[in-house]
């Protein structure tokens, strides 16, 4: 009991010292550099709002290693980055993120969630369509197709599931009626909810989808998704790509679902709720976006470079401003998804997760290299994930992901025997390494940043009083995980 209160005393301590520093932000405000920029300094000279001061350099490394590649650096890549006086680092490392394969793993990951890549009940996919689906997206991703090329590509499909894995855009929804599908277009393509247009809207949008049609083989699983000729129409296919391509909503809602992903929170909130009466918060910011993307012949990755480059994405958190944060004036703190949580443990570790389905699969058994953030399947998961909110994919709603922290989470987090376990693993690999030199490593591990004066001299107070000054690090690696700048993004 000695014991475990001196860790809870620790752990109250460092984040005291932790918050007492000026680790976290720059002392000069955050340059406004681009049309981006000026659009968002426009809006907070209007409400008032003081230009944010920069993040740190250990604090932006950590931010956009998160946000494009859902991962933490290494150390090795932490300390580079902030020790360079390279004028152009910041723009290098976005780069250099944005041509890397876990950019491709990480966006599939969230592209799946938004097109209900799923092989059970309620969406049914099945595993050998699931994997080609996936594949299709990460496709998208690594190539840098045009998004209006790849939209096109969904919803024109026509095929069988397992062959033609665009036609899984079709099958991926429970309610398989024109107005259904309808329905799963408009959140999907034009962010917005079917059930919140008018009633004529929504019936000569539905009346798009009425040729799709589906039909079983003999092959066990598999489908057909084919369009049935029509009287009016006579190509409806293209009829139905035109409608939603040409839509003054298709550049404006993906630039807001991919700003939602950044921040937390849409330039339009909820992001997936674009209607007249739900306004954005700053119209310019999101028009400008619109245009650029659309004048970039819909580059995705254009369009991640540009919001990663921002004034609000260089930002400085702000301590739970909440109108900050709601002008994008300060960088909104939030936990980390449930996969980038779990592949994060992992990577600290070096023990893999584990994972399993309803209906066990061949697929379900996964190779011990395999990251969460590349589970293609949503009916795959583990206790964990369900626990740290990750999205059934049953309707694709941003809302179906929670990144908040709950008291459960806290406790599964302070209490596992199995975390604490695979956290001794940790100093394996450098047993014979000085004391010091270990704490000064689990900070760049866990924090991607030094201990602060304050935080070591709190450390140096905890060895005093321990009697178990060989478990320290394994203590200390608890501590760290169990902390509130570990587990969110800031």
């Amino acid at each position: 009991m000695k014991s475990f209160l001196l860790l809870l005393s620790l752990l109250a301590a460092l984040c005291t010292a932790a918050e007492e520093t000026s680790i976290y932000r720059k002392p000069t405000p955050v340059a406004i550099r681009s049309e981006v920029d000026r659009a968002l300094a426009a809006d907070w000279e209007r409400n008032g709002i003081a230009v944010p001061h920069e993040a740190s350099d250990c604090v932006l490394v950590r931010r956009l290693h998160l946000a494009l590649a859902g991962r933490l650096p290494i150390p090795d890549e932490a300390r580079a980055y902030v020790n360079s006086t390279a004028p152009d680092k910041y723009e290098t490392l976005i780069e250099t993120l944005l041509n890397s394969d876990n950019f491709a793993d990480y966006w599939t990951m969230l592209w799946s969630d938004t097109l209900r890549i799923k092989s059970e009940f309620p969406i049914n996919l099945w595993p050998n369509a699931v994997y080609g689906y996936q594949r299709r997206i990460r496709r998208f991703l690594k190539e840098n197709e045009p998004y209006d090329r790849f939209a096109r590509s969904l919803l024109t499909a026509a095929g069988s599931n397992f062959r033609v894995p665009e036609a899984n855009f079709y099958r991926a929804t429970a309610d398989r009626s024109a107005q259904g599908i309808a329905g799963v277009v408009a959140l999907t393509f034009l962010g917005s909810r079917f059930e919140t247009w008018p009633e004529a809207d929504r019936k000569k949008f539905s009346a798009l989808f009425e040729p799709v049609a589906f039909k079983s083989t003999k092959e066990w699983k598999e489908e057909i998704v084919y369009w049935r000729e029509t009287p009016d129409i006579s190509d409806p296919q293209t009829a139905a790509a035109e409608a939603v391509l040409s839509h003054p909503d298709f550049a404006r809602a993906l630039v807001n679902r991919v700003w939602f992903r950044f921040f937390g929170r849409g330039i339009v909130h909820e992001a997936d709720d674009l209607r007249p009466d739900n306004l954005p918060v700053n119209p310019e910011l999101l028009e400008l976006l619109a245009r650029k993307f659309r004048e970039s012949g819909y580059d995705f990755r254009l369009l991640c470079r540009t919001i990663a480059e921002s004034a609000a994405c260089r930002a400085a958190s702000g301590n739970g401003d909440e109108r900050a944060e709601r002008h994008f004036a300060a960088f909104a703190v939030r936990r980390l998804p449930a996969e980038v949580l779990d592949d994060a443990i992992r990577d600290l570790t070096g023990v893999p997760g584990s994972y399993s389905s309803v209906i066990p699969e061949p697929f379900t058994f996964l190779p011990a290299e395999a990251r969460t953030v590349t589970l293609a399947d949503g009916s795959i998961s583990s206790s964990f994930l369900i626990l740290f909110g990750r999205p059934a994919r049953d309707s694709g709603k941003l809302s179906e992901r929670s990144d908040l922290i709950t008291d459960k989470q806290r406790l599964q987090l302070f209490n596992s025997g199995e975390i604490y376990r695979k956290l001794g693993k940790i100093q394996q690999g450098s047993a014979l390494k000085p004391l010091p030199r270990k704490v000064e490593e689990l900070y760049w591990l866990f924090y991607s940043r030094p201990p602060t004066v304050g935080e070591k001299l709190t450390i140096q107070t905890a060895l005093k009083n321990t009697k178990k000054r060989w478990r320290f690090p394994q203590d200390l690696s608890w501590i760290l995980l169990n902390s509130k700048e570990f587990l969110h993004q800031h």
